[in-house]
């Protein structure tokens, strides 16, 4: 895909990665999961980002069928991207009646949920199941699922009940770990959080922050 590429669809790709790299043993809290993944239309998944001066900052990526949106949160103020037929758009919901536009972006119709659940058939029996156990971070219990992918990649699924609170993935190769922390998984979204906005266009005199906004989240 080009580089203009909008960052609601990023997030359709990560959400994709991140539950898609696994060939899970049936009846795991991640099988459940990834089936859950797999046959919803709709689907929203907030990450802990990490701490500004203004409180905890979150990403939060909407899958709505054809739609597609993504809110960045610093603490204190959301900035929302919305993805609809090829044209990107992005506001302050907090100041709804004004809006930028990016038009052509070359992503008309893209079926995101449709994405995602390609990406789980092609990516399933990559890894496998490896064990369960319980395991104790910052004075809290987690029920641990992990996996590996029979050579240098393990993966672990903490989850708190049947709620995933954290991915870890350790690379052997690079001696490095990724961790990803999730505050909230639904598979139910507002149809309003994919809508066009309705109001004043000021694309003419925001588009170069738009696009410079864009760049960033896909860079």
């Amino acid at each position: 895909m080009k580089k203009r590429i909008t960052a609601a669809v990023a997030a359709a790709l990560i959400i994709a990665i991140l539950f898609s790299v696994c060939g899970f043993a049936a009846g795991t809290k991640t099988d459940a999961l990834l089936d859950k993944v797999s046959n919803s239309k709709e689907m929203s998944v907030t990450l802990t980002a990490g701490n500004t001066i203004l409180g905890s900052s979150t990403d939060t990526y909407y899958i709505d069928g054809d739609a597609a949106a993504f809110d960045w949160n610093n603490g204190f103020i959301t900035v929302r991207v919305v993805l609809r037929d090829g044209t990107a758009y992005a506001y302050f919901p907090m100041l709804p009646f004004f809006y930028a536009k990016l038009d052509n972006t070359g992503l008309v119709k893209i079926d995101v949920s449709a994405l995602i659940k390609n990406a789980v058939g092609l990516t399933k029996g990559i890894t496998h199941f490896e064990k369960s156990y319980e395991e104790e971070l910052d004075g809290k219990k987690y029920y641990v699922e992990q996996f590996n992918d029979g050579a240098q990649v393990t993966l672990k699924f903490y989850y708190d009940g049947d709620t995933l609170k954290l991915l870890s993935v350790y690379d052997a190769k690079t001696k490095s770990t990724q961790n990803t922390w999730f505050e909230n998984i639904s598979f139910t979204v507002n149809d309003s959080i994919t809508a066009v906005p309705v109001g004043f266009d000021v694309t003419p005199f925001l588009k170069s922050l738009f696009i410079a906004f864009l760049g960033s989240m896909v860079a």
